[in-house]
């Protein structure tokens, strides 16, 4: 699978920073009772955070299919090897 971004870790952390610092400026602006700045960051933020929240959806999916990949080529592995090593027994009833 290839990746667009080699560190999405760092993206993913850099995007949950972005937002958390647009909702500060809103609380601030709202303590300070600053309705213009209030406004401009409510309509960024109803914009910006659905933006960010898929986004970061999207890389936890991938990194999820990325884990669920390299656990089937481990099996298709670990089935090679059995095949290899011939029938193994089962049981002791026969000994």
């Amino acid at each position: 699978m290839a990746m667009n971004n080699p560190h999405p870790n760092n993206s993913v952390k850099a995007a949950e920073d972005l937002l958390q610092e647009m909702k500060q400026r809103a609380a601030e602006a709202h303590k300070r009772n600053d309705v213009f700045m209030m406004s401009i960051m409510a309509q960024l933020l109803k914009v910006v955070s659905p933006i960010v929240n898929r986004a970061i959806a999207r890389q936890n999916r991938e990194d999820l299919a990325r884990i669920n990949a390299d656990h089937k080529e481990l099996r298709e592995q670990a089935r090679n090897q059995r095949e290899q090593s011939g029938p193994r027994q089962t049981s002791r009833l026969g000994e």
